[in-house]
């Protein structure tokens, strides 16, 4: 149990657990609710770095650690990327990186669900962190445009959103082929 409960599978755990706040602040329908749901969403940014960095620290690495560090990513970055499509914080185009992220990380998920006993053809690419960092670079970056209220600011976010989905697709194929092969 003791084991279970280290300090990075908890960081990785108040993630999720951070999640009401961070939806609350949208629905105060203001700059002070925009605030809040950005700091939420950088503390959560922040404890995913440090959960693996602690982990492969201390040498505290578990299996479901492996697999709530990604799922917590996935949620974490599907309803951010919802909340702003639906509190329509990006523009109609961004919906198509948003319909690939959400489609590589549903396939990506399916396919860890699917594997047996943590395989460790499923363990994440560093295309797959490097995916991650940018989507969270891009959503930070369009929270800041929106507290700021500098519009270039968040079409300089949506491209950055953009380049995230190419680095899902391709990291995508990257667990598909390692399936095939």
């Amino acid at each position: 149990m003791s084991q279970i409960l280290n300090i990075p599978n908890i960081l990785t755990l108040s993630r999720i657990a951070l999640l009401p706040g961070f939806i609350g602040g949208f629905y105060m329908h203001s700059n002070a609710g925009l605030v809040l749901s950005f700091v939420v969403f950088i503390i959560c940014c922040i404890t995913d770095y440090l959960d693996g960095y602690l982990a492969r620290a201390y040498k505290q690495t578990t299996e479901i650690g492996k697999l709530l560090d990604p799922l917590a990513d996935k949620i974490l970055v599907l309803v951010a990327i919802l909340y702003m499509v639906g509190f329509n914080m990006v523009s109609q185009n961004t919906l198509i990186p948003v319909a690939v992220t959400v489609c590589r990380e549903v396939m990506v998920s399916s396919l860890r669900g699917s594997a047996l006993n943590g395989s460790s053809m499923f363990t994440t690419s560093i295309l797959a962190k490097c995916k991650t960092a940018t989507q969270m670079f891009a959503l930070a970056t369009i929270f800041i445009s929106y507290i700021f209220e500098i519009r270039s600011m968040c079409l300089f976010g949506e491209a950055v959103l953009w380049l995230s989905s190419l680095l899902a697709i391709i990291s995508g194929f990257q667990y598909f082929r390692r399936i095939v092969n």
